[in-house]
Formats: C-alpha cells, sequence, structure tokens
C-alpha cells in the first residue's frame, strides 16, 4: 500500500512539472491508451461470447440428432415387436390362406406345390408354397402379392417371374413362391 501512495506522488509531482500544454497532451495520451485497452478487453469478451454461443448452436444441433435417431430407434424396436409376435403366433396354413386370399379377390388358384423340405434360418423355420397363375391379369396379381403379404402372421413373396402372353397382351403367366415363418419351438 506505502508503494502505491509513493507512486501516486511521485506521478503527481511529475505531472505538476508539466507546462499545461504537456499536460494536456499527457491527459489525451493517456485516455487514448485508455480506450484502447477497453477497446481490446471488449474485443476479447465479444469473441469469447461468439465462441460460445457457436458452441452452444453446436450442442443444440447434436442433441436434435440424438433426439431424431431416438425416435427412429424406437419406431424400429416397435417394428421388430410387431415382426416378433407375429412370429410367436399361431402358424399359418400357407395352402389354406393362400386358397382363401385367391378366392377373396377372384383369383383361380389351383395349381398349388409345397417345396420340399422347411427351411431353417437362424431360429426361424420356413414353408414355402409355389403357386402357379396363369391367364391372370397385372392388377389382380398385384392385389393378391399385396394381400398375401398383409395377412395374418409372417408372410413373404420370396419370388416373382412373370410372362407375357402372346394370345392376350392384357394376361400374364406368373410362378409366385410364398413363405411362411415361425420361431423354432
Amino acid at each position: 500500500m506505502e508503494t502505491l501512495r509513493r507512486l501516486r506522488a511521485d506521478l503527481e509531482a511529475w505531472l505538476a512539472k508539466l507546462a499545461p500544454r504537456e499536460r494536456l497532451l499527457v491527459t489525451v495520451a493517456a485516455l487514448g491508451v485508455a480506450l484502447f485497452t477497453v477497446w481490446l478487453i471488449s474485443l476479447r469478451v465479444s469473441s469469447g461470447m461468439a465462441a460460445r454461443e457457436e458452441r452452444i448452436e453446436t450442442k443444440v444441433k447434436v442433441l436434435s440428432q440424438v433426439g431424431k435417431v431416438a425416435e427412429v430407434y424406437r419406431t424400429r424396436q416397435a417394428e421388430r415387436q410387431a415382426i416378433e409376435a407375429k412370429l410367436k403366433g399361431p402358424p399359418v396354413q400357407l395352402l389354406s390362406y393362400i386358397s382363401q386370399t385367391g378366392a377373396t379377390l377372384g383369383v383361380e388358384v389351383t395349381d398349388l406345390r409345397p417345396t420340399s423340405s422347411p427351411g431353417e434360418l437362424e431360429g426361424l423355420r420356413e414353408d414355402s408354397v409355389e403357386v402357379n397363375l396363369a391367364r391372370i391379369e397385372l392388377a389382380r396379381l398385384t392385389r393378391l402379392v399385396q394381400t398375401l403379404e398383409r395377412g395374418p402372421g409372417v408372410v413373404k413373396v420370396r419370388r416373382l417371374r412373370v410372362t407375357t402372353r402372346s394370345d392376350d397382351p392384357r394376361l400374364v403367366d406368373a410362378t409366385v413362391v410364398v413363405s411362411t415363418y415361425q420361431l423354432k419351438s
């Protein structure tokens, strides 16, 4: 504290020795240094605030992406649980299901052949049926395939082969392999 008093006294003595014009110049120079110092400090503070705002904005974007990913995860989890519930449900009698669906849609389904043996896929049992459809309109075939896949259990059209007919260009012949899946017991 004593040192500060001594420095202040020395400064006052030095200023007292100066002429009025020199005192004015020293005061203006001191104000200039003070203003420059305040400007540097404010520049530093504003750049720090801008950097913080940028980091906050980045973190908000990351959090929104996390929210979107979490929503997609919840959706996929619900879809997986729905498929698992279908797999655990009663088995679909594929031959009768295909025949009934065809009859409902007005499609004559007479040539049904089960494949050789049920397939085994990582904890699942697969049963397949090959269906040959002759002289069918493409729109009816589309409705049949969509209806089969939207039915009970897990039923998928594994293969679809369509050939055109030369006698009637509106009709096609189709071979469809339909499979159903169940969890192994």
